[in-house]
């Protein structure tokens, strides 16, 4: 029987690597096991590399804001983290926005400084 997701948002296209891809299809699967143990795995990955804990959800919030950073259109990142509306995905990476304007205004400042003095 195939798993479904409870909405039609949860259900996502996801862009991976062609080793990946080829994994799943020679083999079916990419890991078997229980999800608790991708926890345990990413918590010692995070001790070992001296990294702050954090929550595999997480991730789909950095995803948001590492994609928004990168000019990703909004579509397209509201698409790939199966966000319905914006305002949901829009208050994820809030702060990676405000980030980019900041810098934009910094940089800005810095242009006009350059130019005036200089």
């Amino acid at each position: 029987m195939d798993k479904t997701t409870k909405t039609t948002a949860g259900t996502r296209e996801i862009v991976i690597p062609l080793e990946i891809a080829e994994k799943i299809q020679n083999q079916g699967y990419v890991y078997r096991g229980h999800p608790n143990s991708i926890t345990i795995y990413l918590s010692k990955a995070e001790d070992k590399l001296g990294l702050p804990h954090f929550s595999l959800h997480k991730l789909r919030h950095y995803f948001a804001s590492k994609m928004s950073a990168l000019n990703v259109p909004e579509a397209d990142i509201m698409r790939m983290g199966g966000w319905e509306t914006d305002h949901v995905m829009k208050r994820v990476y809030r702060h990676s926005m405000m980030d980019k304007e900041e810098k934009a205004k910094r940089n800005a400042a810095e242009k006009l400084k350059n130019a005036l003095f200089l």
